[in-house]
């Protein structure tokens, strides 16, 4: 099944019912209509009878093409056909009003929010480094106050070898500035994107409010996960942005990391350290 949704940037929650008559692997993929490799949502989900499938939207595109399909059919997108005919499965698909968790924020970090996620949203569109006389020079980007940078690079280096590195994004801890790969994040959803830069901002400029060290990477993980959740972002996306991330730097202390980033997502996810709320205002395609 495939579906042209209006979403006209509003926040929302695009909910899919799947009934099947027996267990039949379904996808996902939620993605702006008109920016490549711009995803809002992209999973896999085991359904033997009913489920409800979500994909939370803070900040929708103006178009947003749903595609649902059976793995193990030719019923998915870019493949042979796509289709609603597909007899392994039945969906229904509509829109609720996005849950959201309020936490009190400096206007810096509202300012980083505006910012990050209109970054995000355009990572695959901006431009990323040139090479100037052997040089390789990023393409920068700035808020709107002029606090917050980022330099664009397509993969970054390492500033005295020259070789590339694994990480999607770094920050000076003494510049502030955040440097992203612009070939990692084609791979990353936008909420992926947006707790990675979150992660990044929250070295240089919310660990200090809680008493960490700069350097404090579950600090970091933390307080970037508490602003993330706050604006009603995913809980799996973030399991897949750490495991990615992790995936190519396995070491014990990521190991440990992911521990406390798991625990911590699951007393979320069961309300034990959240205030949230749902937004009353009518929400339609």
């Amino acid at each position: 099944m495939v579906a042209l949704l209006n979403t006209d940037k509003r926040p929302l929650t695009i909910v899919t019912e799947i009934v099947t008559s027996s267990p039949q692997r379904i996808r996902i993929i939620a993605r702006d209509k008109n920016k490549p490799d711009t995803v809002y949502g992209d999973r896999f989900h085991t359904v033997n009878g009913k489920a409800k499938l979500e994909v939370k939207m803070p900040k929708s595109p103006v178009e947003t093409e749903l595609f649902v399909y059976n793995v193990a059919s030719a019923n998915q997108p870019n493949g042979i056909r796509i289709g609603n005919d597909d007899p392994t499965f039945k969906c229904n698909v509509y829109p609720e009003a996005l849950k959201a968790c309020p936490m009190f924020m400096t206007q810096d970090t509202i300012s980083f929010i505006k910012f990050c996620q209109q970054f995000c949203e355009n990572a695959s569109v901006l431009s990323a480094d040139t090479i100037i006389d052997g040089k390789v020079i990023p393409s920068i980007y700035e808020s709107d106050n002029g606090k917050f940078r980022i330099h664009y690079f397509d993969k970054i280096r390492d500033k005295r070898t020259g070789n590339f590195v694994g990480t999607p994004a770094r920050i000076g801890h003494d510049s502030g500035i955040i440097e992203v790969s612009k070939s990692d994040f084609l791979t990353y959803s936008i909420p992926m994107r947006m707790v990675i830069l979150l992660h990044e901002f929250a070295h240089k400029f919310l660990n200090n409010r809680s008493g960490r060290a700069i350097q404090d990477e579950v600090a970091s993980d933390i307080n970037a996960l508490m602003v993330y959740f706050s604006l009603g972002y995913s809980e799996i996306e973030a399991h897949y942005a750490f495991l990615k991330v992790f995936k190519n730097a396995d070491t014990p202390e990521n190991r440990k990391r992911y521990k406390i980033i798991n625990d911590f997502i699951d007393r979320y996810s069961r309300g034990e350290i959240n205030n949230c709320f749902v937004k009353t205002s009518s929400v339609t395609f």
